[in-house]
């Protein structure tokens, strides 16, 4: 297994370390998404921790603290200061006989940087209640998508939900915002580590938005990118395929809405018109998916925020996240993913709300499994001619592909995923920049983006013609772009895509039987593509209702019941990874 969940030694000399603050996804308060990881060279020095959420944070800290503590700390037995020789913390001197003194000492001294994947209260509140109270000599920073940062200095650091502790509209400067470029800034880094951004001690970060599901309202969300995402298609700016589609508008105001359908769409709104300024969109809540990396030695963790899988969203953007991680996964650098799983498989698709179940979840693996096996087929290609031939790093197999691919390589990339959903292609989204800027905000942009024009109450903007319809007043200064579809779009191929069941997991991928000796090696690991890589659920939803097959006293039991449906998902598709339930207060070494 790739990873150590507890504090000893570990032979294979881990370079990462994640320590589980909450694992939870609700709705108890106490336990929900927050980690730590620090890269292992760099010791407990100021600084070298970063938060990646925080719903949890202070508390949870003090909680293994006390359970790890050894007991008689300041005794002239056990004087002080002390080194902690067991648990999360082992190795990191502490100072006090007291585990909030201590914990205290961490988030003020050790902890920096905080990843943010979305600004959701279940990913943020902890940070947000601890700031004021444990002011340090240096401002925290909160890195994030440009999109995550508007919503806290519009929704949060507003002073009205909390004061205004940033840095910026003459706020207290206890924070300090860091705009993460989408894909990683061209600038930064090179080799292996280009686009990598440091955030503390030898550890980097790059990261991409993902699609978390979709807003009830349809409008122009003033805390989603959805509507505003630079040089992207959004399918969410297409009317809602689940709701009849009528001639006109006149029909369409007479006839409303499916009651069964979750979305509130105008119907009549086709493809041409949804293109055009007078279009609503159905707004999609973005989050992120992190490649954290040690700056040293390569290794690499991705951890993600809540998401939905790529079948059912209406912005489907994990594809470019597994087509990131696959040549790490091929060469051995990523061994381990954070994914949510926040239902079993009894929960109905219509009642997902943005999350994942064990069927979703393998189902996403398997994109990462085909996109693995296809990075490995080219590194042994590679590998065959000669050096001086070479057009590109095999480290970077997939970047050149993202980036301008013909017709026929495009469409072999998409080979695996036809085979899963029959004749209805998937609309690939090409992601720029996750960007929704609040009327105050600065307006940074990606290099690879265009500037949205922005749309007021007034009526038309630059360019927008004088039929556009003014928006309401809490929707000034909202931005509007025009999107271009970069694949072959209908509603019939998008509904099917959409609301196709899941296909048979034991089709997924070739099994290896019968094969000669001499091939067995490669058939193996194309039968088991991700042997040796650790897969961490999160945010498990607790149900406390008795029905998850354990007790109301037991939230474990709803994680157990999903991993057994991993397993046997898993078993199926000949994956090769490994499944792990994480609990609070775990730790793991990659």
């Amino acid at each position: 297994m790739a990873g150590r969940h507890d504090g000893a030694d570990n032979a294979s000399q881990p370079a990462l370390q994640v320590i589980v603050l909450g694992s939870g996804g609700g709705p108890q308060e106490n336990n929900v998404t927050a980690f730590l990881v620090r890269s292992v060279r760099s010791g407990w020095a100021r600084g070298s921790v970063v938060a990646l959420d925080a719903g949890v944070h202070l508390s949870a800290i003090t909680r293994i603290l006390e359970d790890t503590q050894p007991p008689g700390l300041g005794s002239r037995t056990n004087p002080l200061p002390h080194i902690l020789d067991s648990g999360p913390f082992a190795g990191m001197e502490i100072r006090s006989a007291y585990a909030s003194t201590n914990a205290a000492h961490v988030t003020r001294h050790l902890i920096d940087t905080y990843l943010i994947t979305h600004p959701h209260l279940d990913h943020i509140s902890g940070f947000v209640i601890n700031t004021a109270g444990l002011p340090g000599t240096r401002p925290k920073r909160i890195a994030g998508l440009p999109s995550t940062i508007s919503a806290f200095k519009s929704h949060i650091f507003n002073n009205v939900i909390w004061p205004n502790l940033s840095d910026e509209n003459n706020g207290a400067g206890l924070v300090t915002y860091t705009r993460l470029v989408e894909g990683g800034s061209p600038a930064l880094g090179e080799g292996d580590g280009k686009g990598y951004l440091e955030i503390s001690d030898d550890l980097t970060v790059k990261v991409l938005s993902v699609s978390h599901g979709h807003c009830m309202e349809k409008h122009i969300h003033r805390g989603s990118a959805c509507s505003s995402r630079f040089g992207s298609v959004d399918v969410s700016s297409v009317a809602s395929p689940r709701v009849p589609q009528v001639g006109n508008a006149g029909a369409a105001a007479s006839s409303g809405p499916s009651p069964s359908s979750l979305f509130r769409s105008t119907a009549g709104i086709g493809i041409s018109s949804a293109l055009g300024p007078e279009r609503e969109s159905m707004c999609v809540y973005d989050s992120s998916a992190y490649f954290l990396r040690d700056a040293v030695g390569g290794r690499e963790v991705l951890m993600f925020g809540d998401v939905e899988p790529d079948s059912l969203s209406l912005s489907p953007r994990n594809l470019g996240v597994w087509q990131e991680a696959a040549p790490r996964v091929a060469g051995g650098s990523l061994t381990a993913v954070f994914i949510e799983c926040s239902y079993d498989d009894g929960q109905a698709d219509d009642r997902l709300f943005g999350h994942l179940t064990p069927r979703y979840v393998v189902q996403e693996l398997r994109v990462l499994a085909a996109e693995v096996v296809a990075a490995r087929a080219q590194a042994q290609a590679q590998d065959s001619v000669p050096v001086g031939k070479r057009k590109a790093s095999v480290a970077e197999p997939n970047k050149k592909r993202k980036r301008g691919l013909d017709e026929e390589d495009e469409g072999a990339r998409y080979a695996g995923r036809r085979a899963e959903w029959g004749s209805a292609r998937p609309v690939r989204v090409v992601v720029t920049e996750a960007t929704a800027l609040a009327d105050d905000d600065d307006m940074p942009v990606s290099p690879k983006s265009t500037q949205p024009q922005r749309r007021n109450s007034g009526g038309s903007g630059s360019g927008s013609g004088s039929g556009s319809s003014p928006l309401p007043s809490e929707h000034e200064g909202c931005f509007d772009t025009h999107h271009a579809a970069t694949a072959d779009l209908t509603i019939r191929g998008y509904e099917s895509s959409t609301t196709a069941s899941p296909p048979p997991l034991a089709t997924a991928l070739p099994t290896n039987a019968a094969v000669p000796a001499a091939k067995a090696t490669a058939a193996e690991a194309s039968a088991y593509p991700l042997r040796g890589l650790t897969v961490v659920v999160i945010h498990v939803k607790d149900r406390l209702d008795g029905d998850d097959g354990g007790s109301d006293e037991d939230p474990a039991a709803a994680g157990d019941a999903i991993l057994a449906q991993l397993r046997g998902h898993e078993r199926e598709a000949s994956l090769g990874c490994e499944f792990v339930v994480s609990r609070p207060g775990q730790s793991f070494f990659f």
